[in-house]
């Protein structure tokens, strides 16, 4: 469905074109959804078939069970099948009489495609069914919060609607700004469950000795500090979804337990004894290439083989200009509404912004265009645009090129430039001017030192030494990650 693109990449992340993956494969023009089916073999409801894809399927004598059988033998909430990413899972609730595979009583366990089990006297078929459904491009231009009308975009419409209500987990790969976490709230509010929580969670803002407990929680007294219980992500997500930010920054000694709660759904606190268990959906994003990471040892692949069910490549502005109308319009609404009125663009202005290259893709467009329409008397101008630009940036207008730092060809000094005179005619306050300098240097800074480190968010706090949590703070006020 997408069209390979030919313009420039971006170092260390690929984006040969806005595709859609599905257990690895590339998306046809089907999406195949599977569905379980229950074939009852014998006993009073012999040759009923049940046809279902929820998370949990009830089974006992009870009416309010999703297949209720009228067998003696069967208590009123006698098992259910558990749905755990691509697995099902047949778990006795306490039942009088038992549920057995192979004549071997069980508690629970995981069931192949074609098993047979039995509840207390009836024996039920289990099998899989895979319906294939058509894809067309959408026709949307907007999908919840995502603005485009490019066809990359669209193609990623046309797949959301499938993805959503199912339980696959997702892997949304993209440029800072791009929008994956808009992605990933799309996908939760479309989902089954949207009623529960979302959680999201950002690797990057927690070194790997507080991972666990930060995942999983603690107990009182688990350690030095731990002053109180303290419930972890999992537990707080528990019947809705974990939105795992910046994944590939997560250390890779702990991805080994992660990789074991995500398969069991089951994990204790930290100094606990009790197992929990929790049920929850997970999708995660990086602006790495976990392609590279998995070949040099940095990130293990089992662990994205069982995240990556369905994976997500967002195209960076740059790629679907054609958006850029769109998003403009939609950002200038959300202004009116809370300031009461409504700045208009020139089409020169328009084109403007469309031709720059937007290296800080969706969130430096807002950036740009809430202050426009703060500083603009009357509409935004392409005049007042390319002095805004430049004075960011100094990248050309109308290229996406991408040299190191403004006005210096070797990167080593930034030079910048502050607004002396307003759009008014009147001079700019001094603490104004200075803090427009200030502000300019430090989004340079980053931005630079992100370039340089492939994103890194780590290595780039490093070199800046300052402390990573502050360093994420700068990068939250100017817009450059989520």
């Amino acid at each position: 469905m997408s069209q390979d693109n030919p313009d420039s990449k971006k170092p260390g992340v690929v984006y040969e074109s806005p595709t859609v993956e599905v257990e690895g494969r590339p998306l046809g023009e089907v999406f195949e959804r599977e569905r379980t089916i229950l074939e009852v073999l014998d006993g009073p409801e012999k040759g009923m078939k049940l046809s279902f894809d929820k998370r949990v399927m009830r089974m006992g004598s009870d009416p309010l069970n999703d297949l209720v059988l009228t067998d003696r033998t069967v208590s009123r909430r006698h098992c259910e099948l558990l749905r755990q990413g691509s697995q099902l899972k047949l778990i006795d609730l306490g039942s009088t009489n038992g549920t057995f595979l192979n004549d071997l009583k069980i508690g629970e366990i995981f069931l192949s495609p074609q098993t047979v089990f039995r509840v207390g006297r009836t024996h039920i078929r289990y099998t899989l069914e895979v319906n294939a459904e058509p894809i067309t491009r959408s026709t949307a231009t907007r999908y919840g919060n995502i603005i485009g009308r490019s066809p990359g975009l669209r193609d990623v419409f046309s797949i959301l609607d499938k993805v959503a209500p199912s339980e696959l987990s997702v892997v949304i790969e993209g440029e800072t700004g791009t929008g994956k976490e808009l992605i990933a709230r799309a996908i939760h509010e479309h989902s089954r469950r949207a009623a529960r929580p979302i959680v999201v969670f950002d690797c990057s803002a927690f070194p790997a000795t507080l991972l666990e407990s930060e995942l999983f929680g603690h107990e009182k007294g688990a350690f030095s500090g731990a002053t109180y219980t303290h419930r972890g992500v999992f537990e707080r997500a528990d019947g809705g979804t974990i939105f795992f930010d910046e994944l590939a920054e997560m250390d890779s000694e702990f991805q080994p337990k992660f990789l074991r709660v995500l398969e069991t759904g089951e994990f204790r606190r930290v100094g606990g004894e009790r197992t929990i268990r929790v049920d929850v959906r997970v999708v995660a994003a990086t602006n790495r290439n976990l392609d590279e990471m998995i070949v040099d040892g940095r990130f293990r692949q089992d662990l994205f083989y069982r995240l990556a069910k369905v994976r997500f490549r967002l195209p960076p502005l740059r790629e679907r200009r054609e958006d850029v109308p769109l998003l403009v319009e939609f950002f200038l609404d959300q202004l009116a509404r809370k300031q009461g009125h409504r700045a208009t663009v020139t089409p020169d202005a328009l084109a403007t912004l469309q031709r720059y290259g937007w290296p800080g893709n969706i969130r430096e467009l807002r950036n740009v265009v809430e202050r426009a329409a703060t500083m603009c008397t009357g509409a935004i101008t392409a005049s007042y645009l390319q002095r805004e630009l430049n004075t960011n940036d100094q990248r050309s207008v109308s290229s996406a090129a991408e040299p190191s730092v403004m006005g210096d060809p070797n990167g080593t000094h930034a030079v910048l430039t502050a607004p002396i005179v307003g759009p008014s005619g009147d001079s700019v306050p001094l603490r104004e001017a200075k803090d427009q300098l200030v502000s300019d240097f430090e989004r340079q800074y980053l931005e630079h030192l992100l370039e340089k480190h492939n994103q890194n968010i780590s290595a780039a706090a490093r070199e800046a030494q300052v402390d990573r949590r502050h360093f994420y703070r700068l990068l939250k006020k100017y817009g450059l990650m989520k």
